[in-house]
């Protein structure tokens, strides 16, 4: 009898010693996967509802005022390296705009216009208006900004120029950039401005040849520079003799042609 009571002491304590064992290893299974089901939804929970919650956007204001002017269209009005921006003036200047010739970029509508300088004067037409200020700016053929000046518009109509000063940086031969001269029509919201644009490439002669147009007169200096498609050169010295010989037909007729020439003679008065 006590031998049998024995082995049935034995067998229980085997038996509790296995189920203790068992729960040992299973436990702590079965907490990880009580708490990976309980996390699962969560996560789940919170994945819906973000995507039913509307994106938000970070932007405050979807069309706010710009506080600097908003890049110059791309040859405006034209498929042409120069151009205009089209016929519109300031809202103030409507009246003047259908009566009178129209903003203008003096700038080769049809090629790049050239130049020999380093730092190169431009012009610009610009027609009687009531705005106070214009901007000129110079860009790389990247498009990053390379100078930038604000001009004082005064006893309007009349052609403007702006020479780049001795602390811009020089134009690179063979290099193309873009300037864009915008009449400031409403200072607090420049999405009113009015552009022109062109484009400029600096380039060299042969010394012979520069050397040839450098010495002759000024007439004839001007036509050997378009010969060269030199306009930028040439044009400064055509505007000082219209300045100081207005009255010469000769020199009327080759400032005609030198419009002609650079494919902007419908958008000034020319004559």
């Amino acid at each position: 009898m006590y031998r049998i009571k024995h082995l049935l002491c034995t067998a229980s304590l085997g038996v509790a010693l296995a189920v203790e064992l068992a729960l040992s290893v299973a436990l702590p299974q079965a907490i990880a996967l009580s708490t990976a089901m309980l996390i699962v939804p969560s996560v789940l929970a919170a994945d819906l509802d973000a995507l039913e919650q509307p994106q938000v956007s970070k932007v405050k204001n979807a069309n706010p005022k710009p506080s600097n002017p908003p890049p110059p269209p791309k040859n405006p009005g034209s498929s042409a390296p120069g151009g205009r921006r089209d016929r519109s003036a300031c809202p103030q200047d409507t009246e003047a705009a259908t009566t009178g010739p129209i903003l203008t970029a003096l700038s080769p509508t049809t090629k790049p216009g050239l130049t020999l300088a380093e730092r190169p004067t431009f012009f610009v037409y610009v027609p009687k208006t009531s705005a106070k200020t214009a901007e000129f700016s110079l860009r790389n053929q990247n498009g990053s900004g390379l100078y930038r000046t604000t001009l004082t518009l005064t006893n309007t109509p009349d052609i403007v120029s702006i020479s780049l000063p001795s602390n811009a940086p020089p134009l690179e031969i063979k290099k193309r950039y873009m300037w864009s001269f915008a009449v400031i029509c409403n200072p607090s919201d420049r999405v009113e401005d009015q552009f022109v644009t062109g484009t400029v490439q600096r380039t060299e002669l042969d010394p012979t040849r520069l050397r040839q147009i450098e010495q002759a007169p000024l007439k004839q200096r001007v036509s050997l520079y378009q010969k060269a498609d030199i306009w930028y050169d040439a044009l400064p010295i055509l505007l000082e003799l219209r300045r100081t010989q207005p009255n010469d037909p000769s020199i009327s007729a080759a400032w005609r042609e030198f419009l002609q020439f650079g494919g902007v003679d419908g958008m000034i008065d020319n004559k």
